[in-house]
């Protein structure tokens, strides 16, 4: 029933996906979006919404993987790029516009002594474990089970569950130069001390997907201290909590502060743009030298023909400019959390496994599962093995509830949410009965219990 409802919402975007599997492998340009029967197409967004080629509207929680906090539109940044395009888009030159927005890196992320730009999160954590082994001359790299680093080769290694079953495609040899390690201090140090070759520890210092997949209290001190002891590189992965969590990251909050940082999504306000930033002597190694031998054997050659591109820069520093007064985040992370509770006291009303949980201005659904403390209201650790959040819900239950949601009009994104400032009240009251409906009818389909 919840199937046919979706399809009968949507001629549209059935046509077009009937092009599309023509074109793309699966008919989808992003594994994010495949789904069965097809996926929904999407034609504009404003705010807090978006409508598809049908004329359905939707309350957004996927706001551009993660990143449009300020929501879909926001006239600073339109302004902004609209004079950048006019100007130009790509100058095949220094503007100064990169300079401004360097600057603004530079002045809210604690650890951005230096920046270089990239055009994407996984091209900046591909350079960050460039730099990582260039600056200590060693080769492996740790992370942890569950954390997402974007798709390049190294570190999709331990990503998903099963956690020691090889991604296809990638030379055993480059799999051999990554270790991962479940969020377990004591098998950490125990790597550490025996394995003389560790170049540096990668992490999403909130947990794995933007918190899907928590880390315990007290964990990112630590780690600190065990990558300072071992004189090993600390990573931070914020390609996603980035002047998110707070206007200088997940770090800025916690005051732990890394050796890298891995950025983009909000660094460019919705538009390609990623960096690498961190300690001086550590980005030395992308620096020109006037000893020729040393360019050609101690320095990284980094281009890329969209990095720091006058568009994306004038974007960015828009969204920065907004962001670094922190007003953004507190208003998302309000509604986010307004939203956790009310979905959880909906599980409780029908006493149906599951629970809703994350930190900050993002939020996780877990159906079919039920942790040991779960009480009704808001949840950031729920009592779950890390293999079992990360792989959610089962795999026909997911879609269901995913078609169930897009059919009350609300469009999910990873099972869960990215909150923007721009969400409201009435975004969440429609996303609470959205998520009643949906529960109701899971349980009609015989798939929630």
């Amino acid at each position: 029933m919840i199937e046919e409802m979706y399809i009968k919402q949507r001629h549209k975007s059935m046509a077009l996906y009937e092009k599309a599997v023509n074109i793309f492998p699966s008919g989808v340009t992003h594994d994010t979006r495949f789904i069965l029967p097809f996926p929904t197409y999407i034609t504009e967004a404003k705010g807090s919404r978006k409508w598809d080629v049908d004329g359905n509207e939707y309350v957004d929680f996927a706001m551009g993987h993660g990143a449009l906090l300020l929501g879909h539109g926001r006239e600073e940044v339109i302004n902004a790029v609209r004079d950048a395009v006019l100007k130009g888009t790509h100058y095949g030159a220094s503007s100064e516009l990169e300079i401004r927005w360097g600057e603004m890196v530079k002045r809210l992320v604690p650890s951005a002594e230096r920046v270089k730009f990239t055009s994407s999160g996984t091209e900046a954590t591909l350079l960050s474990l460039r730099l990582a082994r260039a600056c200590t001359g060693k080769t492996k790299i740790i992370k942890f089970h569950g954390h997402f680093h974007g798709w390049q080769d190294y570190l999709t290694v331990g990503e998903r569950p099963p956690w020691e079953i090889p991604p296809v495609g990638i030379p055993d040899e480059v799999l051999r130069t990554v270790i991962a390690l479940p969020c377990d201090l004591s098998p950490l140090e125990r790597v550490l001390k025996n394995d003389k070759d560790i170049a540096g520890v990668i992490i999403e210092p909130t947990g794995g997907s933007w918190a899907k997949v928590p880390i315990p209290d007290g964990f990112l001190e630590k780690l600190r201290g065990l990558t300072t002891k071992y004189d090993v590189l600390l990573i931070f992965d914020e390609v996603v909590t980035g002047f998110r969590w707070s206007p200088g990251g997940a770090q800025g909050l916690y005051g732990v502060i890394p050796d890298l940082t891995t950025l983009a999504k909000i660094l460019a306000g919705g538009f390609p743009g990623g960096a690498v930033v961190g300690k001086k002597e550590v980005l030395e190694s992308l620096e020109f030298s006037e000893e020729e031998e040393r360019n050609q054997r101690r320095k990284i050659r980094h281009q890329g023909t969209f990095n720091a591109n006058p568009v994306s820069a004038a974007a960015g520093i828009a969204c920065l400019n907004i962001v670094s007064t922190g007003k953004p985040q507190k208003e998302a992370s309000n509604r986010a959390l307004d939203m956790r509770k009310a979905l959880n006291e909906i599980i409780k009303a029908y006493e149906v496994r599951g629970c809703v949980y994350g930190d900050s201005s993002v939020f996780h659904i877990a159906l079919g599962i039920a942790p040991r403390n779960f009480t009704g209201g808001d949840i950031r650790h729920p009592a779950l093995p890390p293999e079992v959040l990360k792989m959610g819900m089962e795999k026909n239950l997911a879609r269901l509830f995913q078609l169930s949601m897009l059919a009350e009009g609300v469009d999910i994104f990873h099972l869960g949410g990215l909150v923007s400032s721009a969400h409201t009240d009435e975004d969440v009251e429609r996303t609470v009965k959205a998520f009643e409906v949906s529960v109701q009818s899971l349980r009609k389909e015989g798939v929630l219990k």
